[in-house]
């Protein structure tokens, strides 16, 4: 056994040199160690100073605009626009540093977070319904579009899509509920986001359907 005073790994394969730097390896004398590599510490503390920090700013921040808005107000509840841009920011910052996260997991979690934001900053400035009858439809389409992309370019791998594909692609049908129901009063943007939902279901069941079927049973456990 021997090991790399620089790298602070152990080398079980018969060499000298260290694989990762080149530097000259250290002899051990025949001691053997049951992990190869070293148990790497995290330093926590100055990361946990910082989330800190921010997180009183945040929360400064969102109790002054509701204090400065009440003692302003004029109509507008622009307050409620900051908070809730505060709230967003939390949320994508938690869940982006989390590991093993995909890409459609985030685009996911993105559509849903900004889709809150839009219709709260709709209500806050006075509800004219451009949310719904634009935003909300236009970031659905974009999702499945990007989730198509996402299929084209990792195609071996496209499987670990599957769920998040299948959540994006019924919120994308959400739009065209809401325009039967007399909730949406725009069309355009709406038939635009039903129909991509509606073509990335048809290439994901036609495409594939046993890797669909294997990634349910796996998932869900039936």
């Amino acid at each position: 056994m021997k090991t790399c005073k620089r790298c602070r790994v152990y080398v079980v394969e018969n060499t000298d040199i260290c694989p990762l730097c080149k530097t000259v390896l250290t002899d051990m004398d025949g001691e053997k160690l049951d992990k190869t590599y070293p148990a790497i510490e995290v330093n926590s503390h100055k990361y946990n100073i910082i989330k800190r920090l921010f997180l009183f700013v945040s929360i400064l921040s969102a109790v002054g605009s509701a204090i400065t808005n009440y003692l302003t107000y004029n109509g507008v509840m622009w307050s409620a626009i900051n908070i809730s841009a505060i709230v967003y920011f939390w949320i994508i910052m938690s869940y982006s540093i989390k590991r093993n996260r995909n890409i459609a997991s985030h685009i996911l979690v993105q559509i849903i977070c900004i889709s809150i934001l839009t219709v709260i900053m709709d209500n806050s400035i006075g509800y004219s319904g451009w949310s719904v009858n634009n935003v909300i439809p236009e970031i659905m389409t974009l999702a499945n579009v990007a989730v198509l992309i996402l299929v084209f370019i990792n195609r071996m791998y496209w499987h670990t899509y599957v769920i998040n594909q299948i959540v994006i692609a019924v919120c994308g049908l959400i739009p065209g509920v809401l325009w039967l129901c007399g909730l949406i009063t725009v069309i355009i943007p709406t038939a635009i986001a039903t129909a991509t939902s509606l073509l990335v279901l048809v290439i994901m069941i036609i495409f594939g359907d046993k890797t669909i079927k294997s990634e349910l049973k796996r998932r869900f456990h039936f």
